[in-house]
């Protein structure tokens, strides 16, 4: 639990600013929520874009709760990049940055695992990452709220969750990166790509409609808010894909970092 807890405490401060971020976000996209709620242009303006773009836009939950809809284009589509991108970098440099300045001899010669050091600060930053997702959506919540609006409780806490398995498969990625890079520059650029290439590919292949089954390679392709908010439905099929995917990248950063001389 003291590395758990001195794990926790390393990363507070990029936590404390990125969740700063993301809610001053929040509060700028919710400032114009009651100038879209019942606005009938938007709502003709997304009817009349192709299939393609509508779905991108958000397509059946803009025409039926175009409130939603717009948080949606203008925000909630972008939290896994924001919160994958945190992750990204902070798991880059659980192990690169320390490596690279020597920093390791001391964790290395206490009585523990390289597998278990591993698992306490990989578990750290899950922790902090499923923080951040209940700010955001907590924040978006109140937001929206204060502005006089019911709130979609349930939908918006299956977005939150769905939007965390994601982020969960970029950690587990990133924490890969950190442990196979040949320096912590290395891993700060694979954290970086790790978060933002993919979702770069599935917005581009939801823009073309081609080939959309490709999109299901990467983590971005299960994260669907506009399904969620309009059915309810809780995402098993996501849930299993996801977590077998952190599942086997975690394995593979254990099994990397084991290999690797120090």
């Amino acid at each position: 639990m003291t590395l758990y807890r001195v794990a926790l405490r390393q990363q507070f401060a990029s936590w404390l600013v990125w969740s700063i971020v993301i809610t001053l976000a929040v509060g700028a996209v919710s400032s114009a929520a009651p100038a879209v709620a019942n606005s009938q242009a938007v709502v003709q303006l997304i009817s009349s874009l192709p299939a393609s773009l509508r779905g991108v836009m958000g397509g059946a939950l803009m025409i039926k709760r175009p409130l939603d809809g717009y948080l949606y284009i203008k925000l909630v589509m972008y939290l896994p990049l924001l919160v994958g991108i945190f992750t990204g970098f902070q798991a880059s440099s659980l192990f690169a940055r320390e490596m690279e300045h020597r920093r390791f001899d001391f964790l290395l010669g206490l009585p523990i695992t390289r597998r278990r050091l591993l698992l306490t600060r990989f578990l750290a930053l899950v922790t902090a990452q499923a923080a951040m997702w209940v700010v955001a959506i907590g924040a978006l919540m109140l937001f929206v709220r204060q502005q006089g609006f019911p709130v979609d409780v349930a939908g918006y806490v299956l977005v939150g969750f769905s939007g965390f398995l994601v982020t969960l498969v970029t950690t587990s990625a990133g924490l890969w990166a950190s442990t196979a890079a040949r320096d912590y520059a290395a891993a700060a650029r694979w954290g970086l790509g790790i978060a933002t290439v993919p979702f770069a590919y599935d917005l581009a292949v939801r823009v073309a409609t081609v080939a959309p089954g490709w999109r299901y390679i990467l983590p971005y392709g299960y994260y669907n808010p506009p399904h969620l908010l309009l059915t309810h439905a809780f995402p098993w099929l996501e849930t299993v894909v996801l977590m077998a995917a952190t599942v086997v990248l975690t394995l593979l950063a254990i099994r990397t970092f084991e290999r690797r001389e120090v």
